[in-house]
């Protein structure tokens, strides 16, 4: 039985080789046939159905129209007392045999080819400016959002309902905005519409064919506080002279300028500039420009701002700008720095006092020798071109590291991360796990897979438990062929 066991498994062995080997050739050779399918493109032979055609055939019908010899009702109308003639003349509606000859409606099919309109229940149009006392009404731009529909065009009405020039300003009042969208070809608004106006739901109106949806919306004008964008820049002159200064602004009704002494105490509009410089004279054109003429040199020093005037009682100022006259130098200003400075000389004289207490500062002049330890010790390192390092209180860190870092970049306290990991999320065999590191806080995840008992298995042990195995197989086969074979008698 053993040899028929050895003689068997190589056999079988080769049978299942036979049986892999083919098996995916039969499969192969079988789906081939499967391709027949094509013949069921035969199914064009269905196209026959255009035979159905011959239903002209049917058009014969008009031979039906030999129903006018059933006109021979005439004849009956031999009583001209039956003027039902007219009623016979309905046998006339069975000249509605011509009916058939609708059967050219079958030229309507190709009508019929064509797609049916697809209805649009939604349409999303915005605005990228909305009303702003004295912007200008064309600044402000409308678009359609919504897929198979496209931009065509905006007007603005204003609170009694009139129609906006584009070319006008808003103004301190209500307004009603319209944005109108056309579907595309193909398409259609429903009626019952639904419209959305910056992503917030607006009013609508669809016209009767369907074809074109109004979006509108109510909005009360913004007042904005003039918006200077061009401030006035510094200029020179010669005594007597004149100088011009340019500042423009927008959302502006008005410019004024201001003139302002060097001590800052006074404050003067450049329309009573007569009152405080006689020979001034100051041209300003309300909108950017201030010309003066005849520049005094007491001028030196003041400085001049533009001054917005807005909506709502809205104003804007300029930055400053200081009038400069050539070979003058500004008197105001220089008395004003000695001024303080005597002050605080007259209170030098206190100073004497605490030197009196210089003799009880020689006793902790012991003291100093400790305070220097920690001096030094508090003191940041410094380069040699004199930089002393100040370190972060926050740590930088990276993938691998943390430190403190100076503004200049030098780095301190530079150390790797001591990550502490525990789970995060998953299970089984995939799980993520998330490391904090307990210095500086950097978090990191990572990847952490478990292939169950057999990974935590020592290699070394599985390589011995083998080896063991062997060994003890060997043994049993030596000592079992050792043993003197015993015949039966």
């Amino acid at each position: 039985m053993k040899n028929v066991a050895r003689r068997g498994f190589p056999l079988l062995l080769v049978l299942v080789l036979m049986l892999t080997l083919l098996s995916p050739s039969a499969l192969a050779s079988e789906t081939p046939t499967s391709t027949e399918a094509p013949t069921a493109t035969e199914a064009p032979t269905t196209t026959e159905a255009p035979t159905t055609t011959e239903a002209p055939t049917t058009t014969e019908a008009p031979t039906t129209t030999e129903a006018p010899t059933t006109t021979e009702a005439p004849a009956t109308t031999e009583a001209p007392t039956t003027t039902e003639v007219p009623a016979t003349t309905e046998a006339p509606t069975t000249t509605e045999a011509p009916t058939p000859t609708q059967a050219p409606t079958p030229t309507q099919a190709p009508s019929e080819s064509q797609p049916p309109l697809q209805p649009l229940k939604k349409v999303t149009v915005t605005l990228d400016r909305t009303p702003v006392v004295l912007l200008d009404v064309s600044q402000s731009h409308g678009a359609v959002s919504s897929s198979h529909a496209s931009f065509a065009g905006i007007s603005w009405l204003d609170c009694n309902g009139q129609t906006v020039s584009p070319n006008s300003k808003f103004d301190n009042m209500k307004y009603t905005v319209r944005i109108t969208a056309k579907a595309d070809d193909g398409y259609y608004f429903v009626s019952d519409l639904a419209a959305y106006l910056n992503n917030s739901a607006a009013s609508v109106s669809v016209s009767a064919d369907g074809k074109y949806a109004t979006v509108s919306r109510e909005y009360d004008a913004m007042i904005w506080s003039p918006q200077i964008i061009k401030h006035p820049g510094a200029e020179a002159v010669d005594e007597g002279g004149f100088v011009s200064f340019v500042s423009t602004a927008t959302f502006a009704l008005s410019l004024t300028w201001e003139l302002t002494s060097p001590d800052g105490k006074t404050v003067i509009d450049t329309k009573d500039i007569a009152k405080t410089f006689p020979t001034v004279n100051a041209d300003n054109d309300g909108v950017q420009r201030i010309v003066l003429h005849n520049v005094s040199r007491d001028m030196a020093g003041w400085t001049l701002r533009a001054v917005f005037h807005g909506a709502a009682d809205t104003v804007s100022r300029s930055n400053p700008v200081t009038i400069e006259v050539r070979g003058v130098t500004p008197a105001t200003p220089a008395p004003e720095t000695p001024a303080p400075t005597e002050a605080p000389t007259e209170t030098a004289a206190p100073t004497e006092a605490p030197a009196e207490t210089a003799e009880p500062t020689q006793a902790p002049t012991e003291t100093p020798v400790t305070t220097q330890a920690p001096a030094e010790s508090a003191a940041p390192p410094a380069d040699a071109d004199g930089h002393t390092h100040s370190f972060s209180e926050t740590w930088k860190q990276d993938e691998n590291k943390h430190w403190r870092e100076c503004g200049c970049g030098e780095h301190s306290e530079e150390a790797a991360h001591n990550m502490e990991w525990r789970l995060r999320s998953g299970s089984g065999k995939t799980k993520t796990e998330e490391g904090v590191c307990t210095v500086c806080g950097y978090t990191k995840l990572r990847q952490a897979s478990d292939a169950g008992i057999i990974s935590r298995i020592p290699i070394p042990l599985v390589f011995g438990v083998l080896l063991g195995l062997i060994v003890i197989f060997v043994a049993y086969d030596t000592n079992k062929k050792s043993k003197p074979k015993h015949r039966r008698r």
